[in-house]
């Protein structure tokens, strides 16, 4: 089909009358409409971008190539001419260049760096529904640039299946265009119920069906959606031994792949071909690949999330949303009527999610908020959000940038975090840049923090003595980065041979990558006029500079005899026991996973270096404390003192000293008592009668000014009991009634005794009545109905006679049968009734 025959294309008139009404547009169309490659071009001829560049900006990079690739054939321009594009250590613009694709980061630092964008006349927002965190921010910092200093800058925001009446609210004053109908139709089929899906591995799943639709169907090609590189692999190994797939040719298509296989994948088949693309969910939006009309769907991907209490990045497989379930399917119907079959049922589909939770609620926000403190939007309540971050994965985003040193305690970036900022990397890695630049070992900084970036270089060996003969020839080591690096060192000496890197468990590709990836890393530095110079490897200069990137995850060893660690900001977690500092006391995991296994969760500390505290002083003076403190020792029953020497918040040594502080010991001895785990000898029915009585008081007579003694009060008098003090035995036998009676004056004391009296005497009762003061303010008389007999009813009362007794008359069995605050009104009118009901069941009591 034509770029004049795609569907946008009835929206050209409507997007010029919208552009000459106001700035702010939203475009709703179908996947395969056409929107990436027309709506700039639209832009460009119909003349809404006057004096700049239109910047379109894509998620991924590889859509942002291959779109500029294919925007340019259309115009019959070279690319980097009037279309170009721009990513990650990758730009091909030129001063011709009229449309430029660019990925999230690039037109954010942009913003940053000028919120004017001299040169750019238009942005235009693709694929806005997947809501990554670069494109929420770089939209709210267009907004506010347009608002404040571009008030002529046209912003366009496309998607297939994002929430246009939400998004044009926001944008308001703005206008939603909707460009109607599916190029071609598609058929959807759901395979089985979740259940069957889960008896056979996804990759034989999808196998299996993709030969069915190739068998049924004799033109067209399939694309199957796995969730990764792994899933991909075992997929075209499935294919392999699929009849209807054998003359085909098999390509897998993710973000790893160098270029040029990205570039075979999405292009055409050979004649009398067919192919089959195996891809991640880069081929979800964006990307037309010709031919494909049938699509096979495992309904999953990789999901980046962050746990901001533990500070532990994640990245799971997770079933899609109904939305992106829509956009893979659309896949099949850019170029002719499609097939579609997803592997999960019906009824399962419908509970899944409608949309994908946007990036800004489930990732790391640290560089994201350095890159906006270096900008000047260090108070981030104050820009206009369309959805604000999650307060608990911001606060961790500062906390981790004030321990790189990057943003003081205001949130404003430091000169280091302004440098750190210029780096497009995460800030622990500009962090480790900027000391290697000063320790002379950037090369070597820059080749390790590439062994990071992608999946881990070292593979597990399942052959137990494989595995003690690859600890063997990598040697002893001060950091498990040092065994990744002599092992790279090999595979790059053989080439990267496959047979070698399986044979020792070297991942061939992301290792070969990595050599690519430090080199960009080189250049960056040298466009920051860093010390790049190459010399031979400092270990110790190396170490220092992994501690100055993830200082938050320094771990202390809790003895040399476990691999258990506690880390700073009240963390713990488990080292590896295949690392190589499994001997060092104290060390930075620059990999902290969390694991689940049969219920069980471990968190499991990676690629460690083995650090010196002397370094730790040296880095960060500020952040060293000594304290000493009362703490309760609950094996030793008894308050100790421990002066303790702390890096932040982890105790690195702890001492017992003598004379614990007698303040803090009652406190900790009296939440014992609190918690009911040490029990006051003399703490009894008395006391709490005593206890009753001054709340009665000090509510029934508020003119005494008595305190009560609620829960604090509680508090303070154990304490007062406990003070002096240190161990629970010694508490266990303090006297009570001093302290409990030091809570009145001696005049509140006195009144206590005379207005409310412990007891009463009942004529016809043997001992006293015991009487009972509750916590709603009454005085509660008990005694059996015999023994009121003859009381004189004015009689019974307190507070020198103002406040009446609640009488509480028993049978003989001791259980009630009446309460009441006016006995004379019980004789004269209830008592008949209760005669009659006992007297039966007792003759032999007296009835009057």
């Amino acid at each position: 089909m034509s770029p004049a025959e795609l569907p946008i294309q009835q929206l050209r008139p409507a997007l010029r009358a919208a552009a000459g009404r106001v700035r702010r547009i939203v475009i709703q169309a179908p996947t395969g409409s056409g929107k990436s490659t027309q709506v700039p071009q639209m832009l460009l001829d119909e003349k809404l971008a006057e004096g700049g560049e239109v910047i379109v900006l894509q998620p991924r990079r590889l859509a942002a190539r291959l779109l500029a690739k294919r925007v340019a054939e259309e115009r019959q321009s070279p690319l980097g001419g009037e279309v170009g594009f721009q990513i990650r250590f990758d730009r091909v613009v030129s001063a011709r260049t009229r449309i430029r694709f660019v990925t999230e980061g690039i037109l954010l630092r942009q913003l940053l760096e000028n919120p004017a964008l001299p040169g750019v006349a238009a942005i235009v927002f693709d694929e806005f529904h997947e809501r990554h965190l670069s494109t929420d921010l770089s939209l709210a910092l267009a907004r506010r640039a347009q608002e404040t200093v571009r008030r002529d800058l046209l912003l366009v925001v496309m998607s297939a299946t994002l929430d246009a009446a939400a998004l044009a609210a926001w944008l308001q004053p703005s206008e939603t265009l909707t460009c109607a109908g599916r190029t071609y139709p598609i058929v959807i089929e759901y395979s089985a119920s979740a259940r069957a899906v889960a008896e056979k591995p996804v990759w034989e799943q999808a196998a299996w069906h993709c030969g069915r639709l190739l068998k049924e169907n004799s033109e067209g090609d399939c694309l199957i959606f796995m969730a990764g590189a792994y899933e991909i692999s075992r997929t075209i190994a499935a294919l392999q031994g699929v009849p209807a797939a054998r003359d085909c040719l098999l390509l897998p298509l993710h973000g790893q792949l160098p270029a040029a296989e990205q570039d075979r994948a999405v292009a055409p088949a050979p004649p009398g071909r067919r192919k089959v693309i195996v891809s991640t969910n880069v081929a979800e939006t964006s990307l037309t690949i010709d031919g494909v009309t049938l699509v096979v769907d495992a309904g999953q991907a990789r999901v980046a999330r962050f746990d901001p209490r533990r500070g532990i990045d994640t990245l799971l497989i997770e079933n899609i949303s109904q939305a992106s379930a829509d956009q893979r399917a659309g896949r099949a119907g850019r170029t002719a009527p499609g097939r579609v079959v997803r592997l999960w049922g019906e009824r399962e589909h419908t509970h899944r999610p409608m949309r994908d939770t946007p990036e800004m609620q489930r990732v790391d926000l640290a560089e994201s908020v350095l890159s906006l403190a270096a900008g000047g939007f260090h108070d981030l309540d104050k820009l206009a959000w369309l959805e604000a971050p999650p307060p608990a994965a911001l606060a961790r985003a500062r906390m981790l940038l004030r321990d790189l040193g990057a943003i003081d305690d205001a949130g404003e970036a430091t000169p280091r975090g302004r440098r750190m900022a210029a780096f497009p990397v995460h800030p622990r890695y500009a962090r480790m840049f900027l000391e290697a630049h000063e320790r002379g070992c950037l090369p070597a900084v820059a080749l390790l923090a590439s062994f990071t970036q992608g999946r881990n270089l070292l593979l597990t060996l399942h052959d137990p003595r494989r595995e003690e003969q690859r600890a063997e020839m990598l040697g002893e080591a001060d950091s498990d980065f040092f065994h990744l690096l002599r092992l790279w060192e090999m595979g790059r000496a053989k080439n990267f041979d496959p047979e070698w890197c399986r044979q020792w468990g070297l991942h061939g590709l992301s290792a070969s990558q990595a050599g690519e990836l430090a080199r960009q890393f080189l250049r960056l530095a040298e466009a920051q006029q860093l010390d790049t110079t190459p010399r031979p490897l400092d270990e110790e200069a190396v170490r220092r500079c992994l501690l100055a990137g993830f200082s938050d995850q320094l771990a202390l060893r809790e003895d040399l005899g476990t691999l258990r660690c506690r880390l700073v900001h009240n963390r713990r977690g488990e080292l590896r026991r295949q690392s190589a500092v499994r001997h060092a006391r104290l060390l930075v995991a620059a990999d902290i996973e969390e694991t689940h296994s049969r219920g069980d969760v471990a968190v499991l500390l990676g690629l460690a270096t083995k650090v010196e505290e002397s370094w730790l002083r040296e880095l960060y003076p500020g952040d060293f404390s000594e304290q000493d403190e009362t703490v309760y020792d609950a094996v030793q029953k008894r308050a100790v003192r421990r002066v303790m020497r702390k890096f932040r918040d982890l105790v690195l040594e702890a001492k017992e000293a003598p004379d614990p502080a007698p303040d803090a010991a009652a406190r900790l001895l009296a939440a014992e008592v609190l918690a009911k785990r040490v029990e006051l000898k003399y703490w009894d029915e008395a006391a709490e009668s005593f206890i009753a009585r001054v709340n009665f008081l000090a509510k029934r007579a508020p003119e005494l000014g008595i305190p009560a003694i609620d829960e604090e009060g509680r508090k303070a008098l154990i304490e007062e009991i406990c003070h002096g003090a240190s161990s629970a035995r010694e508490a266990r036998e303090r006297p009570v009634l001093p302290a409990l009676r030091g809570w009145l004056s001696a005049e509140q004391l006195l009144a206590l005794e005379t207005m409310t009296p412990v007891e009463f005497i009942l004529p016809r009762k043997k001992r006293p009545a015991v009487l009972r003061y509750t916590a709603d303010g009454q005085c509660v008389i008990s005694a059996k109905v015999q023994e009121f007999y003859d009381v004189d009813a004015k009689k019974l009362r307190v507070l020198h006679g103002q406040f009446p007794m609640t009488v509480e008359l028993l049978a003989p069995n001791g259980r009630p049968v009446q309460i009441t605050n006016d006995l004379a009104a019980f004789w004269a009118n209830s008592y008949e009734q209760v005669k009659k009901d006992l007297r039966g069941r007792y003759p032999r009591h007296e009835w009057r």
